[in-house]
């Protein structure tokens, strides 16, 4: 007899401790049930907005190297001996810190050859963007790799002023000279057509 209660107890025992767990189990169960049954209903929109940050991405990239080559100052606004603005620099300063946006005025500075140069660059458009800034706060000036693919613009102008004059001047056509250069042709009524 009490080799039949201990196997009852010990069946009870193992009855009673199995129990959470199957009921741990039927819950997880029901619980993933429950979430894949919403996301099948919900399926394409639970993907939209990364899909859509991975489209605007690189348009939000593009910008931002748009404006830093924007603002990029390189070795066509500085002065090759001294490392000084020229007007051309002077005049991109003042455009980028009283034309751009507020949160686009990070200046731009294409770095030098050696450290010196880079650093003597640094300062001129530190000090230029204090003079043109004021009492306001300095902008960020910040070294870059970045190249200026562009053209100098005297080379620009240069080639402006040759084509220029190269261009001959204009001529009027010489309209007496029989060729019948244009005039109006009356198709109007006449003063004696009878018309009162």
């Amino acid at each position: 007899m009490f080799r039949c209660g201990t196997v009852i107890l010990f069946l009870g025992m193992l009855v009673v401790s199995a129990a959470p767990a199957e009921a741990q189990w039927f819950t997880n169960f029901w619980s993933d049930m429950k979430r894949d049954y919403h996301r099948n209903v919900d399926w394409p929109n639970q993907f939209v907005g990364p899909d859509r940050d991975s489209v605007n991405m690189p348009f939000a990239l593009m910008v931002s190297n748009g404006v830093r080559r924007q603002n990029l100052l390189s070795d066509y606004h500085f002065n090759e001996g001294t490392n000084q603005l020229n007007l051309a620099g002077e005049t991109k300063v003042r455009h980028i810190l009283t034309q751009m946006p507020p949160t686009r005025r990070t200046i731009y500075v294409q770095r030098g050859l050696a450290g010196d140069v880079t650093a003597a660059r640094m300062e001129a458009v530190q000090h230029a963007a204090l003079r043109v800034g004021g009492e306001r706060a300095l902008p960020l000036v910040v070294e870059s790799d970045l190249p200026n693919d562009g053209t100098p613009a005297d080379e620009i102008n240069d080639v402006a002023k040759r084509f220029q004059s190269t261009r001959p001047d204009p001529r009027l056509s010489n309209a007496s000279a029989g060729g019948g250069g244009g005039g109006g042709g009356g198709g109007g009524a006449s003063s004696g057509s009878g018309m009162n």
